[in-house]
């Protein structure tokens, strides 16, 4: 399975590493669906792909990055709808308030990324043309985008189409690069999402919760959506110790949790964010991750038996309604 090192991911992730291997027909009806895919999904869906563990350029970085000058006229996010790392960019949109339109990708087929050759989610086209992968380097480069454009040169007709205000009265706020905060960027990847991942398959009763919610909100035919809930449930559950032990997480999982969390409190300084007094790209990813595991047990403990829950708060005022659009004409 794959490691964490920025933030995409992909259905068919070193299936061997999860149980059988194998793409089992179903129900005699002709058609052979790879439940152990399905049920790879969910634990794919909170880590990173295998080919970014060691990337060209540091998705963190904005170093190697250039704005193009121009900010794009339409967003399209392809995603599954409660991949974390998905959730991490529409964080971020709905943050600055950046339209955008949503295409769910077929967890099996990825009919919806035949175009491109990356066909790991998300994926971020830009005007209809311009292609971002990986979810740190599509918010590190709309980050700059947002940031070049608070320039006197900003004021274009393409600037209005993204002009609308936050909840607090103000769009994103650029300070210094304490907005950057790579360290905890990489944390929210390599430490956080992977506890996460192994609390959401830490009880029978957990494991089909957080499979009832995938089917439920992915791109699922009814036959997928059967196989997922009740063979991948069950199997995420059973292969539950295999992920404590792949991620070096040692002792009650929960309390590993619990630990992280308390982590990220206290290195807020007394401050709102990490930001300080604005939001962070860390703390707009550590949001979004959570926020995608919204109405599990997980999330309720977590909110509940941590410190963690007044700054989640904090960054739901924040954040405000989706800026998402359900017809792109709307953009």
């Amino acid at each position: 399975m794959a490691s964490s090192s920025g933030g995409s991911y992909t259905i068919v992730d070193r299936i061997s590493n999860q149980g059988s291997g194998r793409s089992l027909p179903l129900w005699g009806s002709g058609a052979v669906l790879g439940l152990a895919s399905v049920a790879a999904m969910t634990t794919s869906t909170m880590e990173a792909d295998a080919e970014n563990t060691t990337p060209e350029k540091n998705p963190y970085s904005l170093k190697d990055l250039k704005p193009s000058g121009k900010l794009p006229d339409s967003i399209t996010l392809y995603q599954y709808e409660v991949c974390p790392f998905c959730c991490k960019v529409k964080a971020f949109l709905d943050l600055h308030k950046l339209p955008y339109r949503v295409v769910e990708v077929d967890p099996l087929g990825k009919s919806e990324l035949k175009w491109s050759e990356y066909k790991k989610v998300p994926v971020v086209l830009l005007d209809g043309s311009t292609q971002l992968n990986n979810s740190s380097s599509i918010i590190s480069q709309l980050y700059l985008e947002l940031k070049a454009s608070e320039g006197p040169s900003s004021h274009t007709k393409t600037w209005s189409v993204f002009s609308s205000k936050n909840t607090n009265g103000s769009r994103g706020k650029f300070p210094d690069e304490s907005m950057i905060r790579e360290e905890w960027r990489r944390w929210v990847d390599e430490k956080f999402v992977r506890a996460i991942t192994v609390n959401i398959y830490r009880t029978a009763n957990e494991s089909f919760q957080t499979f009832d919610y995938i089917t439920t909100h992915g791109n699922f035919g009814w036959a997928q959506r059967q196989a997922a809930r009740i063979v991948g449930a069950t199997m995420m559950w059973s292969l539950s110790n295999r992920l404590k032990k792949k991620y070096g997480i040692e002792g009650d999982v929960r309390q590993a949790l619990y630990a992280l969390a308390e982590e990220w409190a206290q290195g807020l300084n007394g401050q709102p964010f990490m930001g300080g007094e604005a939001p962070s790209l860390a703390d707009i990813e550590a949001f979004g991750v959570i926020r995608s595991i919204t109405g599990t047990d997980t999330f309720h403990d977590l909110q509940h038996n941590t410190n963690i829950s007044p700054w989640y708060e904090r960054m739901m005022k924040e954040v405000g309604v989706s800026s998402r659009l359900s017809d792109p004409k709307e953009v």
